[in-house]
């Protein structure tokens, strides 16, 4: 039959999508836990049990004795401080411009376009959702640092989860390893939560915002991850280099 036949070309090409980017998997297993957990905190809001959630978990990283400072050892606060600047835009924009520049050199010219617009994408998306809700920054813990903008959502949580996943999947496409595969999309997941649990730390965001910030990242990064995909497969976009046996 015309219909099962064209099912039958179609199965080999999706077969062949799924066994050559098996993280696409990996990346949607994410998605969905950061999905259930926007739809427990939605749960913690209707309750109206947010508030308490968020004191607990600005409280819970303070001194108890002097809510100045972290808890632990005095060299903590340098090492957040360090840890959140690798959200920050002067970070994520020079990471961007040196992918998209040897992107470039590679004549790779979609992709690189394709990387830029994921970033602008995803910025855009953050100032319009600060813009809508205009949350003030939390009051129950001192800031360790200045911030002025909006705190919902938290834009170095947003930000590092679509950067920091792009990179990882870029830079997974030139590994034949699949273990290394996942060891890579596994350090860019990393080091977005680390970068989110930084900014709950310091005292500039709620972790209502950091929570929602990873869920909308993650999702915009999966989502164009998985566009870029299929662009490939129908060589809209440039597949990436093959690493040499």
């Amino acid at each position: 039959m015309p219909l099962l036949d064209s099912a039958g070309r179609q199965i080999p090409k999706l077969k062949k999508l799924l066994q050559k980017e098996f993280l696409i998997l990996f990346g949607f297993l994410f998605l969905l836990l950061f999905v259930w957990g926007g739809i427990e905190l939605r749960e913690l809001f209707i309750v109206d049990r947010a508030q308490q959630f968020d004191e607990w978990m600005l409280l819970s990283f303070r001194d108890a004795d002097n809510l100045q400072y972290l808890f632990g050892p005095h060299w903590v606060d340098e090492a957040v401080r360090d840890i959140t600047a690798l959200g920050g835009p002067a970070v994520l924009t020079f990471m961007i411009a040196i992918v998209t520049i040897y992107l470039l050199l590679r004549k790779k010219y979609k992709s690189a376009l394709l990387v830029v617009v994921v970033t602008i994408g995803g910025l855009l998306i953050s100032l319009l959702l600060k813009d809508i809700f205009l949350r003030e920054r939390p009051d129950i813990v001192p800031a360790l640092m200045v911030e002025t903008s909006p705190s919902f959502p938290s834009g170095h949580s947003m930000l590092s989860a679509v950067v920091y996943l792009t990179l990882g999947s870029l830079l997974s496409r030139i590994e034949t390893n699949p273990r290394i595969r996942v060891y890579i999309i596994s350090i860019a997941i990393l080091t977005a939560i680390m970068i989110g649990l930084t900014r709950i730390m310091l005292g500039v965001h709620f972790p209502t915002d950091v929570l929602v910030g990873w869920i909308v990242g993650f999702f915009w990064a999966t989502l164009c991850w998985f566009f870029m995909m299929v662009l490939q497969e129908q060589k809209v976009v440039e597949k990436g280099p093959e690493l040499q046996e």
